[in-house]
């Protein structure tokens, strides 16, 4: 049994969720050195991270936050969507609405003891009560990490997005 619970987050909370998500932030650099040039200072992308979230819980009634914690610490997060599925991808079916997590953020000294899991297990729960079949869960290519963690819980690779800069001409 972990020593650890996971609960849902109240939505006048998210200002708590800032150095897990600082971690995140940090993990994702060091996963793309290839796109070094296009990082956003860290304040300017969690005030913009802050912001979506607010809009999407507001917008998206549905949606949810869950915490791992542990002794008044925050061990990790899930923040999960929940938005219509119709234009997900009109050559396949996907349930309506759809689930999207938008964010799993877990400590690094956290990593491989559950804590991923646990928030999971509790989001696919979660789900079940919602009635929701799908949810869709973006990956930065170079995190096989996380890529192994959702492919050992039945994920399967769908889509994968390339960026290009195109320049205008001076």
């Amino acid at each position: 049994m972990p020593d650890f619970a996971v609960v849902p987050l109240p939505k006048d909370r998210l200002e708590d969720l800032q150095p897990l998500w600082r971690v995140l932030y940090e993990h994702h650099m060091a996963l793309t050195p290839h796109l070094r040039d296009r990082v956003r200072p860290y304040e300017q992308a969690w005030k913009e991270h802050e912001r979506l979230m607010g809009e999407w819980l507001a917008a998206e009634p549905d949606s949810f936050v869950l915490v791992a914690h542990e002794a008044g610490r925050y061990l990790g997060y899930a923040f999960v969507r929940v938005r219509p599925g119709a234009l997900f991808a009109v050559s396949w079916s996907a349930s309506d609405p759809l689930a999207e997590l938008a964010i799993l953020a877990v400590r690094p000294e956290a990593r491989g003891k559950g804590v991923g899991s646990a928030l999971l297990d509790a989001v696919e729960a979660r789900l079940r009560e919602l009635r929701i079949d799908d949810m869709v869960i973006d990956v930065i290519t170079t995190n096989t990490d996380a890529m192994r963690l959702y492919e050992r819980r039945g994920a399967v690779p769908f889509l994968t997005n390339f960026v290009q800069r195109v320049r205008a001409p001076r």
